[in-house]
């Protein structure tokens, strides 16, 4: 850009008036009278100069035409533009004049009608009198010409002339909203090539333009589409107005074009956006710092806008008509600009911020994520690229291919600086809100990415902040996972406990257990799962998985009051209590999955099944829990065992047991639940809980008699041939019974008759059974079969 300004400081204001016989180049219309024709041609031509590619000859044609015609004596010194002496400045100065032309579009004409200059003290009286010819064609040309005198005065612009301006803008808004006056105004809001790079100016006179714009077209739903060009202009070039507060309103209206929800400003790290309050050309704009004088001009026309009672509430989409069109532009805009031949991180810090306001729209967003981790790392382009960052996470919220995509690529990024990572987590959790589908998709992806041979090292602290941000949800989608890697026709079972056990490892035991577990045992209904080959394999090896989740929940808390707990000293109780009913809630809802949901996968082997439920409940062999992978080590395999299996046992869980028990259609007998229900009891029984177990059923109670009764022999089974089960009957009731009697919960005396009439009646019940007075008495009492989470299972029975 610096060398396109050196070009313009070589041209002259010419006094020598043009000939009318040589109209402007290209679509631009010279602003101004004949006699000025030469200097708008001249600028003209400087915003469209030979592309780079042409041959020499095209390029002397190109620098000849710069020169001029005869009769300019100031542009005698033009030929210095096709004689620079490397070969590297020329390719800077092309470099540079294709981006200028790249960033100004053939579409964004110069005024169209004459200006009709008259003197600032009497614009109001000449508006007022044309107004009242009815000469609409002069109020136009008017208010051009006094457009032309701020060009021209953008420096020091006259106290008077756009204090009439801003008056005419509150009383005749509308006589702004005219092609010609639109043309001129937004001729305003652009780079003047006239002035030279390191020269001074003033963004007063983009300010006023701004608000006048926005004045005009304040009730207006559908807005020109040059708006959006002219910022697309500024947001590449300097950022005079774009970024300037006092134009914030009139940017906020053409941004909702774009649809981006912009990060609020408390997220925004750029240092240099922005002008602060009393500065309007601050920052890297070519314009200079304004004098007291100049900035008390400032001050009023902001005072004055601030008053305009219509500022409240006028911030609604402007472009839903030109939806496509602008869109359209846009991407091919940032198409060529980032398809540009040069290095990848040699790009402007104001293309990022454009990029960030637009992240509205889905492809955008893929462009900018596919660079971001390059543009982060490049010191120059940090803060932006920031930024950038965010605000491809907010937008991502529709779930598409594309924003899938976007998600994936996300996941990739790799950074290592502790302030960057910070960031990077920060606009993870925004990207979990901006859809409530997006946390599903993200856990999938950075589970994949683990298990790949490109690893992304942040893998777990994502995990830990997704866990962090989504305590219930992100567990269930967790435990999806892993159902999906288990699906496989490869056995990963192997990889998956230890993938569980890192995970549990760096996320510092933040999981849900409970709620991951729930969420391995939750039925899918997908084509893959209906499909599966491996069905038997599959629910073992979720069972697997159960049991060592509940072993990983041992904290090192929970360690420690356990190892104190052995030795006679009370010391944390609360936290091995708390484990404790969190192994008896998976525990229950374990049982709850074999009765419900496994039938429905597969059938199951008699072995297998009874495999499953003895796992669950850590009554099987203890080589079963540590024979993939020697987890837990030797050290520690008798104790995780132990605390997994002294803990108490839930109503739930026993009546589950004994309606599998009375099932037909499972493979557990109901001696054999009894005597299952019987060894978890005793060994419930030995915990001691300070009365805080659960409380017992009349139902449990009658199921447990109907367990250990006489059956039917077209119902069920022959007689059994011993009395075990009336003897496990016997230990599961007086074990109950002395529960009842020391739970400080009873102590309404009703509630306690009614328990003991339980008691009376069901050990009157087992005498007559036991003794086989009634041997051919036949009990059928079946539970109905409860096809509800464990949660409400009390409540029907």
């Amino acid at each position: 850009m610096g060398e396109r300004a050196w070009a313009a400081t070589v041209r002259r204001p010419s006094a020598v008036p043009k000939p009318s016989a040589h109209p402007p180049p290209g679509d631009f219309i010279a602003l101004g009278s004949k006699g000025q024709s030469g200097e708008g041609k001249a600028a003209v031509t400087l915003l469209k100069p030979a592309p780079p590619g042409l041959p020499s000859e095209r390029k002397r044609d190109a620098a000849a035409a710069l020169a001029g015609p005869a009769g300019l004596p100031g542009l005698t010194k033009r030929p210095k533009l096709s004689s620079t002496p490397p070969l590297s400045a020329l390719g800077r100065l092309a470099e540079a004049a294709v981006a200028e032309k790249r960033a100004i579009s053939p579409s964004i004409k110069e005024p169209s009608v004459v200006p009709i200059e008259v003197v600032p003290t009497v614009l109001l009286d000449e508006i007022e009198a044309a107004e009242a010819e009815g000469n609409d064609d002069r109020i136009e040309g008017v208010l051009c010409g006094a457009v032309k005198q701020l060009k021209m005065n953008r420096a020091k612009p006259d106290t008077t002339l756009y204090l009439s301006l801003m008056y005419l803008a509150k009383i005749k808004p509308n006589i702004f909203a005219t092609e010609g006056v639109i043309e001129a105004l937004c001729s305003l809001l652009r780079r003047d090539a006239s002035i030279n790079f390191k020269a001074k100016g003033n963004s007063l006179v983009s300010v006023l333009a701004c608000n006048l714009l926005m004045a005009a077209y304040e009730e207006d739903e559908n807005w020109p589409e040059i708006f959006v060009k002219v910022y697309i202009e500024d947001s590449l070039g300097e950022r005079i107005w774009v970024d300037s507060p006092h134009c914030k309103t009139f940017v906020d209206n053409i941004q909702t074009a774009f649809n981006t929800k912009m990060p609020p400003k408390t997220m925004l790290l750029h240092g240099e956006v922005g002008r602060s309050g009393g500065d309007l050309s601050a920052g890297s704009s070519p314009h200079p710092s304004m004098t007291e004088e100049e900035d008390s001009q400032s001050e009023l026309l902001i005072a004055e806008e601030k008053m305009s009672p219509e500022q409240a509430g006028q911030l609604m989409p402007r472009y839903e008509d030109l939806a496509e069109s602008v869109e359209e532009y846009v991407l091919d805009m940032l198409r060529d600009q980032l398809n540009r031949r040069q290095p990848m991180d040699n790009v402007s810090r104001n293309l990022l911020r454009l990029l960030t306001a637009t992240c509205g729209y889905k492809e955008v967003r893929q462009m900018a994520v596919q660079r971001l981790e390059m543009w982060l790392q490049n010191p120059k382009l940090t803060k932006p690229a920031q930024d950038l960052l965010m605000s491809v996470c907010m937008n991502c919220n529709t779930h598409s291919s594309e924003d899938m995509e976007v998600i994936s690529n996300l996941i990739k990024i790799r950074l290592k600086p502790k302030v960057l990572l910070n960031h990077y987590m920060l606009c993870v959790r925004e990207l979990l809100n901006a859809h409530r589908d997006n946390l599903g998709t993200t856990i999938k992806f950075v589970i994949f990415n683990e298990l790949s041979n490109a690893r992304n090292p942040n893998n777990m602290q994502i995990l830990y902040t997704v866990l962090q941000h989504s305590s219930e949800q992100a567990p269930k989608y967790l435990a999806m996972v892993f159902q999906d890697l288990l699906t496989t026709k490869d056995d990963y079972l192997r990889a998956s406990r230890a993938l569980l056990r890192e995970i549990i490892k760096q996320t510092k035991h933040e999981i849900n257990f409970q709620a991951f577990c729930l969420g391995l045992m939750q039925e899918r209904k997908e084509a893959l799962y209906a499909e599966m080959e491996f069905k038997e394999r599959f629910v073992i090896h979720i069972t697997d998985l159960l049991a060592v989740s509940m072993m990983l929940g041992i904290t090192a808390q929970v360690k420690e009051a356990g190892i104190a707990w052995d030795k006679g000293e009370k010391k944390n109780l609360e936290v091995l209590r708390s484990f404790q009913n969190q192994i008896a809630a998976i525990q229950r809802d374990a049982v709850w999955w074999l009765h419900t949901v496994v039938p429905s996968i597969s059938k199951l082997a008699p072995k297998d099944y009874v495999h499953c439920l003895h796992k669950v409940l850590f009554t099987e062999q203890p080589e079963t829990y540590y024979k993939w992978d020697n987890w837990p080590p030797e050290s520690d395999r008798n104790f995780f065992l132990r605390l997994c299996s002294e803990v108490p046992i839930l109503e739930d869980t026993l009546m589950r047991i004994l309606v599998i028990g009375l099932s037909r259609d499972l493979p557990l007998g109901p001696a054999d639940a009894m005597e299952l229900a019987d060894h978890l009891v005793k060994r419930a029984a030995a915990v001691q809980a300070d009365g805080e177990a659960a409380h017992s059923s009349h139902q449990l109670v009658l199921a447990s008699v109907s367990s250990s009764s006489y059956c039917h022999p077209g119902l069920r089974q022959l007689l059994p041939p011993t009395k075990e089960p009336l003897h496990h009957l016997k230990h599961i009731l007086v074990l109950m019974a002395k529960h009842l009697a020391q739970s400080q919960t009873c102590t309404a005396v009703a509630f306690s008759l009614e328990k003991l009439l339980i008691f009376s009646y069901c050990f009157s019940l087992l005498l007559i059974l036991y003794h086989g007075v009634f041997g051919k008495l036949l009990v059928v009492w079946r539970t109905k079969d409860c096809e509800q989470p464990p949660r409400v299972l009390s409540q029907r029975f």
